[in-house]
């Protein structure tokens, strides 16, 4: 049983290692401009959820366009145990399709990740635990919600600070259920060392689904149901 736990831990930390890459509930003054709730799931079983939100703060600080906020929580349950759990929470800041600053905190199953990061002089500094990483002043994280995002071969991943080398490619159009109905949606696919999401778009670019494979080969989606 204590062999089948942590295999499965080590099957979820090295697949939200890169999934969760990303950008807690958003307030702020003036509103929230879009958000996403998705649920997610493990080989169609339901194990949690991920929710993001864009708020533009132009009137608070005039080098910050907007705002990226970001939760998450899964629990993973084998033979009614919890085998796996994992909570993740983000605020992102940008300057156009500049990050300006990061603040992360994660629990990846007991283990704690807390990163900080922010443009100083012309460097991004990213903070953590164990050492400190200087990046060039203008770095992109994992932003789904901005499809043009796709076109970089660095990401900066919130849980670690590391930058990691990526590639993308168009593959198609695909019909998806979302919100209850079936609609075609733009497929494009990500990759990077032990990394493959797949991601569906709107023909307007609005983020509609994610996919990705573990090294086991289980799939775990974010959909809108």
């Amino acid at each position: 049983m204590n062999k089948i736990i942590k295999h499965t831990t080590l099957l979820y930390r090295t697949f939200m290692f890169f999934i969760l890459s990303t950008v807690s509930a958003a307030h702020a003054s003036n509103g929230i401009d879009k958000s996403w709730q998705f649920k997610v799931y493990l080989d169609g079983d339901e194990i949690g959820f991920h929710n993001f939100s864009i708020v533009h703060n132009d009137e608070q600080h005039e080098a910050i366009s907007h705002e990226i906020y970001s939760k998450a929580q899964f629990d993973v349950k084998f033979l009614f145990i919890n085998a796996y759990s994992y909570r993740h929470d983000n605020i992102e800041r940008w300057s156009g399709r500049c990050l300006n600053s990061i603040d992360a905190v994660t629990d990846d199953n007991g283990e704690l990740y807390k990163i900080s990061g922010e443009v100083i002089d012309d460097t991004f500094v990213i903070n953590t635990a164990e050492q400190n990483n200087e990046y060039s002043p203008c770095i992109r994280s994992f932003a789904y919600w901005d499809k043009d995002f796709l076109n970089e071969t660095n990401l900066l991943n919130s849980q670690t600070g590391e930058m990691i080398e990526v590639s993308s490619e168009f593959i198609g159009i695909d019909t998806i259920r979302h919100m209850g109905e079936e609609i075609n949606a733009r497929h494009y696919r990500l990759r990077g060392e032990k990394l493959q999401i797949d991601l569906w778009y709107s023909y307007d670019d609005h983020w509609l689904a994610l996919e990705s494979l573990t090294e086991s080969g289980r799939v775990v989606r974010y959909e809108v149901p």
